[in-house]
Formats: structure tokens, sequence, C-alpha cells
């Protein structure tokens, strides 16, 4: 009987997930989150053990100190986001290899035994894939073995495509960012059909479509704010999108750069990138609003710090790779707004640098996971080349 790609990882435990896996937005942290984590952060302040901090402020002695080990895969990939392909875990070991080696399992799909990173593990399907490997420059035919079997990275790319169902991710949008990146990056719009395991038509452009529709519909009360010239007056749908939303625009910035531009939409990719940059200055302001009465806290300064750190670290990656790769080019006014942006960032960073990370991970270990992998995305675009 054919199996659907849901059904792959059933029986096994739904993974918890991380503290803000599906958004950045501060209005989800409860007041009894809040006041567990004060407990515990008064607790933790007490351990005394030495912080990552070092020279320079893009987050590299962050993503040293904190995302190699190898107990966490989560982190690790998110390591090799941070620092490519040649990322190290604090073994010794490459970690792209102890990835495909260690995590990856095969499934049967339909008659087929592919090859794929389980949902429990990464979080979103092809998370593992496209930011670990593919946009850390592994090559496809980078060999591993798996199960006594020489095996390339080539493989995993033709599991993900036969293992894609659009009518099932299409439907979630937190699905979806990481497969536009795994298949803008593999995929040529000469070429952009194939048939997944169970014979269903892909048409990529297709789902790069619906992808920005979904993006649009759920960013519209922000570009009303933005139109209007007023702060943001709530939480939108957008900010329940993974980190903001912001995957998801550098999905569709990866799949408009290999070539799926449709008819309008890379003037509407546009719009979204200009929404961003607006998004930068706006959204910590929103952030602002919320603690200014929970600052007292104990606890609250890394939830405050890890909102602000998400938004402005994954934006900034998401226009380091617009504007270098010549997708998109921002006005004086805008690259005004970036800059500054980049300086809080920056200043972020620094200020996380001088802290005593493991108070964070004694008061909410999913936060701590947080702000490591988000400090591995603003490592990634303050060095983006």
């Amino acid at each position: 009987m054919a199996t659907s790609r849901a059904g792959l990882d059933a029986g096994r435990a739904a993974p918890a997930g991380p503290f803000y896996a599906e958004t950045c937005h501060p209005l989800l942290l409860t007041r009894r989150q809040l006041l567990t984590a004060g407990a515990a952060a008064v607790a933790a302040g007490a351990l005394g053990i030495p912080s990552a901090r070092a020279a320079g402020d893009d987050g590299a002695a962050i993503v040293r100190r904190w995302a190699t080990a190898p107990d966490d895969p989560w982190t690790v990939c998110h390591g090799m986001r941070a620092m490519g392909r040649d990322f190290t875990l604090n073994d010794g070991r490459n970690a792209a290899t102890w990835l495909l080696e260690t995590q990856l399992m095969s499934v049967h799909a339909n008659g087929q035994w592919l090859l794929t990173f389980p949902q429990s593990v990464e979080a979103h399907p092809n998370m593992f894939l496209s930011e670990a490997l593919l946009e850390p420059g592994v090559p496809l035919d980078f060999g591993f073995t798996h199960k006594g079997k020489r095996r390339t990275v080539a493989e995993v790319v033709e599991g993900a495509r036969a293992l894609f169902q659009p009518a099932e991710v299409l439907k979630q949008p937190n699905m979806l960012p990481w497969s536009l990146l795994a298949f803008a990056r593999t995929t040529s719009p000469l070429r952009g059909r194939w048939k997944n395991a169970w014979g269903e038509e892909i048409d990529f452009d297709a789902v790069v479509e619906r992808s920005l529709r979904l993006l649009e519909q759920a960013s519209e009360p922000l570009v009303q704010d933005m139109r209007d010239g007023r702060p943001e007056s709530g939480k939108a749908p957008v900010h329940d999108f993974t980190c903001g939303g912001t995957h998801m625009i550098y999905g569709l910035l990866a799949a408009v750069q290999a070539g799926f531009g449709g008819r309008d939409r890379l003037e509407r990719v546009t719009k979204q990138v200009d929404l961003l940059v607006w998004r930068l200055r706006a959204d910590p302001e929103l952030i602002d609003r919320f603690y200014k009465e929970r600052a007292a806290r104990p606890g609250a300064y890394w939830y405050e710090t890890d909102a602000k750190l998400k938004l402005l670290g994954h934006g900034e990656e998401c226009l380091a790779f617009a504007v270098t790769r010549g997708v998109v080019s921002l006005s004086a006014a805008r690259q005004a707004q970036r800059a500054a942006a980049v300086t809080t960032l920056r200043r972020l960073i620094e200020d996380v640098e001088g802290r005593n990370l493991a108070e964070a991970r004694e008061m909410d270990v999913e936060l701590f996971r947080q702000i490591v992998g988000d400090t591995c995305h603003a490592r990634h675009g303050l060095t983006f080349a």
C-alpha cells in the first residue's frame, strides 16, 4: 500500500521543536513562561560557566562554542549554515559527514527505498538538505557511507524530490521554505517538472507561485501599516510563519535567482524585500513595546534579545543574498535602513557574547537552541559572499 510522506515518521514521538521554531513574534511568550524562566535564571546565575566571549561581533565565537557538540543535530546543521561546508564538530569530525552518516534514514515509499532526514530530527522537511548541505556548498558528488554502502548527496536530493507532495505541504507554509531552497539549488527551469514516488506530477514553478501568494496574503496587514506610515498595529499572519516569514523570503529569492521568475514574480518578491527592510525597524519596536512592562522580570532579557536577534539575523541573511546575488537592488533609503539594522544586530551579538549562555540553557533549553541557531543565521548573513 502507498505510504504518504506524512506517514513516514508515523509512530515516532512528535518533537516539541525549538521554542521559537514557528515565529519570532514576542506575543507568543506567556506570562507563565516568563515567570518559570525567571526562577530558573536566578538559579543558573550561580553556575559561573565561562561565556563564549571573543573578539568580533559576527557570532563566530558563539557558533564554535555551542554548535559543535554531536548531541544536537539541529544545532550542528545551523553551525554549518554559519561556517560553511568545512565546519567540524568539537571532536574534529566533519559535520557534513557526521550528519549524513548518523542522522540519515532509508524510508520505503510506494515500492521505493529513499534517503531522507527524519522530521523528528530536522523539524522541517528538507531543512538539513538545504541548510547544512546545499547552501554551504557541499557538492552533489560528496560521498558518505550509509548502511555499509557508499552513497552521495545527489541521492539525498533524489529522495527529497521523490518524497515531495505539494498537495500536502502547500497547506502548511512552515513545511515549504526549505524545499523551495533545496529544489531551487538543484532544478533547472528547463526541467522544472518531475514525478514523485506516488506518480504525482510536480510543477516546481507552480509551487514557487503558490508559496509567494501565501507570503503575500500573510503579510498584507504589515503592507498596510507601512503604506500608512504607522507602527505595526499588532501580530500579523506572517509572524506565524517560521522566523517571521524570513525563511520563505529566502527560499523565494533563491527560486527567482535560479530562473523561476514567472510573469511578475520578481516585482512581487522585490516588494516583499522592501517590506522586510521596513520590518527591520518596525518589528523590534513592537518587541520593545511588549517587553517594556516585563523588563524587570528575571529572564526577560533572553527572550527579548532572541526575538530581535531572530528577525534581524534572518533579515540580514535575506538581504545579503538578494543584493549580493543581484536579485534585488535597494534604494538609498533602504540601504541606510539596512545598515542601521546591521549595526543593531552586531551590538546584539556582542552583548550575547559577553554574557553566560549557559544561563539561558538552564532556564529554557529550547530558547537556548534558538539563540544559537539564530546567531548562526546572523553570521551567515553578516559574512555572506
